[in-house]
């Protein structure tokens, strides 16, 4: 910990309490400062600010290693690292004897995987689907704008695609299962670096552009240990006074972000942090022992009440000392789930790591002695009997070993081990373990191997059943998460681009390019800002720009949304996430449903169902002809056709039907009223 370092005392009836206490300089023996005097210095409001971040880094940290009843007695720091060491399948000393022992060399520390091995199999189920939440807009009048909505989804997805959604999703997923809790941050911003364009006179010219490295909307997962709060026992992170996140990273890193924005980081030096001197009135520069030197560490302070965000890089104030919350919704950019939470009035939760242990610790023991026992029973200890020593190295296949005394004799030893015990033992822990997380069957492994639309959904349910209150976190993740985005979205999205602008032209908005999914045959789409479209439209004006639309997507065969970006920030959105799109039907799902449905339209009387819409259901059921499902089916012969085909009936002339089953099919329903078509498999 850097800025403070944290000390334990013995408090009453022996419980540990845990203090923080202020970096110190350091002192000589006459009294005087050693370390650098620093040319930093704050005013009387930064004072006053860096002092009341200082006192609330302090409270921060004593939360976190102050020992709770809800995590067994231990603090979050210890619970954190416990669960990540069940995760990661944690052996001591790599799994091998200790030195000098070698009366227990011979014993198994093989561990298996349990714990892992359920996070990942809960983890690919939980993360099967991306989960983007459900938007609906209003206007003032309460009125729905679906339009409106349709078109936040679509920039919601895109800018998922450029933050890299669906790989923060996966993690914060497992973190959940392996953590006390899934913090998530998220913000907008782009970040420039400057580059050398073109040598004029020997001299490089150089420009800002803006760095791709560092998408302009960037999601991040927080470890519990970087975050420090005000309230433990306040389950809403929104409901926090205040917020503090702290991480140490590369101070080329901190360069890149911060050298050239905030006139103080010139006053930053990695590896030593400023520290204040209350009887100099002075800044030193003190080397810190738990940081790198081409580290730094980035302090961020978040204060609701008084809306201020306050950057510190080594104690260094970055920001002015009222900087508010850039955000126009005032939100915490921060959101957080957990696997089953612990009690209603606590802000962490039980991760599956956690509930796991103890039967994971049974089940290592049994699984170590079971292995000892067969070693045990196949190579049975001996013992010399007579007058002659034999040693262990006699013992090899085809040696031939001469012995002095006739009464000299190896025999076993009967340990008397029970292997069936402990593997019935090893099957009821088990056992237990999949009551507490997923059993094999749950997790969607099908022994009959019937494909029935009824049968996949029952599987399909099965392996939703146990991971309800699970996926009931991560919704209530993606609506914190959503609201977050889209509060990103009306504030920067809609703003005029910058650099596009030039002189007296009229501003210029952003457009977006979603690429669309090739297995379901949706279109490529574009969503364009422009004040082309006017804040109020007749019906007749709306009817002619809708046309408009529909024949600029057919030319650019994709589908194009436009938006007035001033009526479009005015608007209000609830983000809402259903129960369909927490459990959505798989694709074979569908594809059986399709097919059973065909079966059963197909073999009703003649003329109930239309044949060609009847045969449709069969074409959506492959990815193939789910793009273009009338390029198979048969064409409508033209007037002339029809006559020929008419006088050659007449004429006792039928053609014959062609070699498509969908064509003989159609026509038999057609022409013959007794025909029935059977069904396909």
């Amino acid at each position: 910990m850097s800025i403070l370092t944290t000390k334990e005392s013995e408090g009453g009836n022996g419980i540990k309490k845990v203090e923080a206490v202020s970096m110190r300089t350091s002192v000589n023996k006459d009294g005087t400062i050693s370390d650098e005097v620093s040319l930093y210095t704050e005013t009387e409001e930064q004072f006053k600010v860096s002092s009341m971040i200082l006192k609330h880094f302090a409270l921060g940290v004593e939360n976190q290693y102050t020992p709770r009843v809800e995590f067994n007695d231990l603090s979050l720091i210890a619970r954190d690292q416990y669960d990540q060491m069940s995760f990661n399948t944690y052996q001591p000393n790599n799994g091998e004897a200790w030195e000098g022992s070698p009366q227990s060399a011979w014993r198994s520390r093989a561990i298996r995987p349990i714990v892992r091995n359920k996070c990942i199999s809960i983890a690919a189920h939980a993360t099967a689907r991306l989960i983007f939440p459900k938007i609906f807009a209003y206007n003032e009048s309460s009125d729905e704008q679906q339009a409106a909505a349709q078109v936040m989804e679509d920039l919601m997805e895109w800018s998922g695609d450029v933050s890299n959604y669906s790989h923060i999703a996966l993690m914060r997923v497992i973190t959940a299962l392996s953590s006390p809790a899934s913090i998530g941050y998220t913000e907008y911003g782009e970040v420039e670096r400057t580059v050398k364009t073109e040598q004029v006179n020997g001299k490089w010219k150089e420009e800002k552009i803006r760095d791709e490295a560092y998408p302009c909307f960037t999601d991040e997962v927080v470890p519990v240990a970087q975050l420090l709060l005000e309230n433990f026992y306040e389950p809403d992170i929104q409901r926090q006074g205040w917020l503090i996140w702290r991480k140490v990273y590369a101070f080329s890193d901190a360069q890149a972000k911060y050298n050239g924005v905030y006139d103080n980081f010139k006053y930053v030096r990695p590896g030593v942090q400023t520290i204040y001197d209350d009887a100099n009135k002075q800044f030193y520069y003190v080397y810190d022992p738990n940081m790198r030197t081409q580290d730094v560490e980035e302090v961020t302070y978040w204060n609701k009440n008084l809306d201020i965000k306050i950057i510190l890089v080594n104690r260094v104030m970055l920001t002015d000392w009222n900087n508010p919350n850039p955000r126009n919704d005032k939100l915490y950019p921060f959101d957080k789930f957990g696997y089953e939470p612990i009690n209603n009035r606590f802000f962490y939760y039980k991760s599956l790591a956690f509930k796991l242990q103890h039967d994971s610790d049974i089940i290592n023991t049994l699984y170590q002695m079971v292995i000892d026992g067969t070693y045990l029973a196949i190579f049975k200890p001996m013992v010399n009997v007579g007058g002659e020593i034999i040693a262990s190295d006699v013992i090899v296949p085809g040696a031939v070993t001469t012995l002095s005394s006739p009464d000299a004799d190896l025999r076993a030893i009967n340990v008397g081990s029970d292997l069936k015990s402990g593997l019935d033992m090893l099957s009821v822990v088990e056992n237990s373990i999949n009551e507490s997380s997923q059993e094999p069957l749950q997790q969607g492994i099908n022994d009959q191997g019937s494909q029935t639309a009824f049968e996949i959904s029952r599987l399909e349910q099965n392996a939703n059943t146990v991971l309800g209150l699970f996926l009931q976190m991560i919704a209530k993740h993606v609506r914190d998460f959503g609201k977050l985005r889209v509060g990103d979205i009306v504030q920067y999205l809609t703003l005029p681009d910058v650099a596009k602008i030039t002189g007296d032209s009229e501003l210029t908005y952003k457009t977006f390019f979603l690429k669309g999914l090739e297995k379901t045959g949706a279109k490529n789409k574009k969503v364009e800002f422009t004040n082309s479209v006017p804040e109020k439209m007749t019906e007749e004006d709306h009817l002619t720009a809708s046309y408009d639309i529909l024949e600029e997507e057919k030319q650019k065969d994709m589908t194009i949304s436009k938006a007035n970006p001033a009526m479009f920030r005015e608007l209000q959105y609830l983000v809402a996430v259903h129960p369909d799109v927490l459990n959505p039907r798989s694709e074979d799902l569908e594809r059986s449903y399709n097919l059973e449905q065909y079966d059963r339209m197909v073999s009703a009387p003649p003329g109930m169902f239309d044949p060609i819409e009847t045969a449709k259901l069969l074409m959506v059921a492959n990815p193939m002809t789910r793009k273009d499902p009338d390029k198979y089916m048969e064409k409508q012969p033209s007037p002339e056709e029809q006559a020929m085909m008419q006088a050659q009936q007449m004429q006792g002339q039928m053609p014959q039907a062609g070699n498509s089953p969908l064509q003989s099919a159609g026509k038999s329903l057609k022409s013959s009223p007794q025909t029935t078509m059977p069904a396909l498999k």
